[in-house]
């Protein structure tokens, strides 16, 4: 029977971190793809099901929604998807006698 440390090593190599890597680096190959899809309202259960059943990504949900969010962070801020509208508005403390009247 092998040691842990002898399994993990044939699975992995040298070190955690490699997985770990692998990883973060599919999911940020994908990382503009991914933000926009979620952005047209593509839920990110639906994205990771998808890339799962193609092998394009290798991690569980929980991990995938972990890197997206650090996506979403670190993504700059391109607006919202609707413009807002623009009001012309302008508060007068003291407003005229007539305006208010007539």
């Amino acid at each position: 029977m092998k040691h842990l440390s002898e399994l993990l090593h044939a699975e992995y190599g040298n070190s955690l971190t490699a997985k770990r890597a692998q990883v973060r680096n599919e999911i940020l190959v994908r990382g503009d793809e991914i933000l926009a899809e979620l952005a047209k309202g593509w839920s990110a259960s639906a994205i990771w099901k998808v890339l799962i059943k193609n092998k394009e990504i290798t991690c569980t949900y929980k991990t995938f929604v972990a890197h997206v969010r650090r996506l979403q962070v670190k993504a700059p801020a391109s607006g919202a998807i609707t413009p807002k509208k623009q009001k012309d508005f302008t508060w007068d403390a003291t407003p005229n006698r007539e305006e208010l009247i007539g």
